[in-house]
């Protein structure tokens, strides 16, 4: 093995064990094609919440309360004036950053030029990151206009754990919770991981075409029920006893950047000509609406 003065070694005949990762893909390797493994392609939640473009390092959602008319009981009545409640949610913008290089040896010894798996690796990567803003936001603390915490209401806008996963009777209280604050039907989605997933497609009521007008199981996986739209994740957290699902309505979950995903590929003068593999945005999601984010906490129970 080669020193090459980098904390790294370079293979220097066939049949070494190199140390860096680049070795897996030698030409003495059985497979002649740069292969992904398994991994979440994308952000799924990205289309899910409301979007906006930013200039600066945070902005500012405006939030306007419900107000009631005066009714109006004499002739001549003086105009009532309201006094509408304003309040803000500020999101705080974060950089974000991927990078890797593919040195010219590389490329030599592969039978594949590895720059376009690692561009799409790239683009994998930060659509997760994505949607880990948005989970973040929803189930833990967002900001008001002065910067101040405010955390999330679990006195009134959280179904307890107990003692058992997702049930039909969570989903009936997340929606009722929802209802109670009259958000609005459209755009409700709910996200839960694959043993949640599981768990209801073990319920009864869930495959049954007389509680389901989806037939679950057709691609086995649920598609709408109860008025929220299913979204699978495996990157939702958990305190390794409860894992945290939530219920959202589009609305009440704000995703600003202030710059999208960018990628770029250029060669590295001062790294030996290495092709470099550059990916950033700028972004931020934040808890516009508290009534409209509901937390689910399941047990880490065998589904």
């Amino acid at each position: 093995m080669a020193d090459t003065g980098l904390d790294q070694t370079w293979p220097g005949t066939p049949g070494d064990a190199g140390a860096g990762q680049e070795v897996n893909w030698w030409v003495e390797a059985f497979k002649d094609e740069m292969w992904h493994l398994a991994q979440q392609k994308g952000s799924k939640l990205r289309a899910k919440v409301r979007t906006r473009t930013v200039t600066g390092d945070a902005t500012y959602a405006e939030r306007l309360a419900a107000s009631d008319p005066v009714a109006k009981t004499t002739r001549h009545q003086t105009t009532p004036l309201l006094d509408l409640q304003h309040s803000r949610r500020k999101i705080t913008m974060t950089d974000w950053l991927w990078n890797d290089l593919v040195d010219a040896e590389d490329k030599r010894r592969m039978l594949v030029d590895p720059v376009s798996a690692y561009t799409t690796n790239a683009g994998y990567s930060m659509g997760r990151k994505w949607d880990d803003l948005v989970i973040a936001a929803a189930v833990g603390s967002s900001y008001d206009g002065t910067g101040a915490e405010v955390a999330f209401d679990t006195t009134n806008q959280q179904v307890a754990a107990g003692t058992t996963g997702m049930t039909i009777a969570k989903l009936t209280e997340a929606k009722y919770i929802l209802d109670d604050n009259d958000v609005d039907t459209m755009g409700r989605c709910i996200v839960i991981s694959p043993q949640e997933l599981s768990q209801l497609l073990n319920t009864t009521e869930i495959t049954s075409s007389d509680y389901n007008s989806v037939k679950a199981l057709v691609k086995g996986e649920i598609n709408t029920f109860m008025g929220f739209d299913f979204i699978t994740s495996t990157r939702l957290t958990d305190d390794a006893t409860n894992r945290n699902c939530f219920a959202f309505q589009r609305d009440a979950m704000g995703l600003a950047y202030a710059k999208d995903t960018e990628i770029k590929v250029g060669e590295r003068a001062d790294m030996s000509y290495a092709m470099q593999v550059f990916a950033r945005f700028t972004a931020n999601a934040g808890r516009i609406d508290d009534a409209g984010v509901v937390s689910i906490l399941t047990a880490l129970v065998p589904a």
